[in-house]
């Protein structure tokens, strides 16, 4: 079997080019370099060198050998990394979504053993299941693969806070186009929301905040809507000090009704599904009493 320290010599050397910057990037001496690479030829059985005075080539073989070596060792980290991945999934549940809402549920439950992703998952869901970046997410849409599981949640509803004196506020319910050419204010950081926003309402002027502090203020020294779900009242950052002289107006879009699952390798199930069921009765808890 080929030493990997040989491999990452002939890797190195094929991108640096000399044997002075192959030992200063290996942090070796020349000579050892030299002795790794004829050691390298003699375990292969093959001459992966064009040696003149002062000066040394790779030879056509020695190109193919070095491409193959980077391959070889790139899966190497790969392997290491993906088994590092599962030994931590096994001790912690990495939990990502693509929204806030259900992980505003989440944090609700004070879990001690889940670890939450800080960036929304919104690409290549179904592979960071796979290969253990995470264990679970929670998205508004299951996913449709053999080995993994979707298990319904709960639904996330929209709705929207009117100043009183508001034309809108005599009508029970609204829908986004209701709003059309409003300005509304709007938490920065919402996911697949933001593009909801900017798609359903037309001509309106969203203004996103990024401090929870200066997002209350705002709204409690203004007269601006805002938007609220059934699980605003949950987040302890977000859904603390808002006003309280606004009229709630649910959003009757379907798209206002966002359905979220959480989706996990079915090999997991017996370690996700605990949490699966209290994120389940917290919500339905929340429907119950809003």
């Amino acid at each position: 079997m080929i030493d990997y320290h040989l491999l990452a010599v002939l890797a190195t050397y094929a991108q640096v080019g000399t044997l002075a910057k192959t030992a200063q990037k290996l942090g070796l001496t020349q000579p050892a370099i030299s002795h790794s690479m004829q050691k390298l030829e003699t375990d292969l059985g093959v001459a992966l060198f064009i040696r003149q005075p002062n000066k040394l080539y790779l030879s056509e073989t020695g190109k193919y050998a070095a491409r193959e070596a980077k391959k070889v060792l790139n899966n190497n980290a790969n392997f290491v990394t993906r088994v590092q991945r599962f030994s931590q999934n096994q001790a912690t549940l990495t939990v990502a979504a693509n929204a806030p809402g259900p992980l505003i549920v989440l944090r609700s439950l004070a879990p001690t053993n889940v670890q939450i992703q800080a960036d929304f998952l919104v690409a290549n869901v179904a592979e960071s299941l796979t290969d253990e970046q995470v264990t679970c997410v929670l998205i508004n849409h299951p996913l449709k693969a053999f080995d993994i599981t979707s298990v319904y949640l709960g639904t996330e509803k929209m709705a929207v806070n009117l100043p009183a004196d508001s034309p809108l506020a005599n009508q029970p319910t609204l829908t986004f186009q209701d709003l059309r050419g409003q300005t509304l204010l709007s938490p920065q950081n919402i996911g697949f929301w933001q593009t909801i926003y900017h798609d359903q309402i037309p001509a309106a002027k969203l203004i996103y905040q990024d401090q929870s502090q200066e997002y209350s203020e705002i709204l409690n020294y203004s007269r601006l809507p805002f938007f609220t779900t059934n699980l605003t009242n949950l987040n302890d950052e977000w859904g603390q000090h808002l006003p309280n002289d606004r009229l709630l107006k649910p959003l009757t879009d379907k798209v206002a009704h966002q359905r979220f699952y959480a989706c996990f390798l079915s090999r997991n199930r017996q370690r996700v599904m605990p949490l699966v069921e209290q994120l389940q009765e917290r919500w339905a808890q929340l429907d119950a009493h809003p």
